[in-house]
């Protein structure tokens, strides 16, 4: 693990293979970067893994959409050739603003199991409820949390082997309950405007990704391909945690999209 000293803080990155890794990817809520070992190790490819704000080992202050942003933008900002930049979930939103506001910084996106943002009234209803349990993970702390959030449709792990399904939780364990609640104000859902315009006119290649047990994920992903004139990668028999459920097929994805990045 390396650290960054950014403007916000310290990011820790973990990175899988050689280093400048050709993917930067950001993990989803209550996760860090260790997510994408198995990713990269499928992929035959190098992987740089921030920690993003409120979780993991990275040291950001304050905890918000725009620290989470340009602490990326820093990182990013060290490579001589712009990297693949992968986003899953949470990490999905953090990336898809990244590309926004730092097209010359990306070399091509994936968006995985990502929203392109919601609505004024959407964002209002959201912010209640993230509020709301933001509150709920400081009363009750990270572990019966985890618990409660890996008992939810969209977040379980049941169709993982054992063995991942063990791992996933245990990186999940080890970010605060301070934390997670911060990240969940900062850049949860509610804190993310409508980015379906910006989406259009992105210059660099895109692919967007869910797996098709992801229902609602789905239907944003084949929204914002056909934006750009695009397919989207529905992957058979996986859900929102498509990473882990189907490696191989994000990896194929992520070949495809260094591809046509590099040719």
């Amino acid at each position: 693990m390396s650290t960054l000293d950014t403007g916000y803080g310290k990011l820790r990155v973990r990175t899988f293979g050689v280093t400048p890794a050709p993917v930067v990817a950001l993990h989803g809520f209550t996760l860090h970067g260790g997510m994408f070992a198995t990713l990269a190790e499928v992929a035959g490819t190098a992987i740089a893994a921030p920690d993003l704000p409120g979780h993991g080992q990275s040291e950001i202050d304050p905890v918000t959409i725009e620290t989470a942003v340009g602490a990326i933008a820093e990182l990013l900002g060290q490579y001589t050739e712009p990297p693949l930049l992968l986003g899953y979930s949470q990490g999905g939103r953090v990336a898809l603003h990244v590309a926004i506001q730092h097209p010359d910084l990306v070399g091509s996106l994936c968006l995985v199991a990502t929203s392109p943002g919601l609505n004024e009234r959407a964002r209002r209803l959201r912010t209640i409820a993230d509020n709301a349990l933001a509150t709920r993970i400081e009363e009750i702390g990270t572990e019966r949390f985890i618990a409660e959030w890996l008992a939810n449709a969209l977040t379980t792990t049941d169709r993982l082997h054992s063995d991942i399904a063990a791992a996933d939780r245990q990186i999940r364990l080890e970010s605060t309950a301070s934390g997670l609640a911060d990240a969940l104000r900062g850049f949860g859902q509610a804190s993310v405007p409508d980015s379906r315009d910006q989406i259009a006119t992105l210059p660099m290649p895109t692919a967007f990704v869910a797996g098709r047990r992801d229902d609602r994920f789905v239907s944003l992903a084949i929204e914002m391909a056909h934006i750009r004139g695009e397919q989207p990668v529905l992957v058979d028999g996986a859900g929102h945690n498509v990473i882990l459920e189907a490696p191989e097929a994000v990896a194929e994805v992520i070949r495809g999209l260094l591809g046509r990045q590099t040719g």
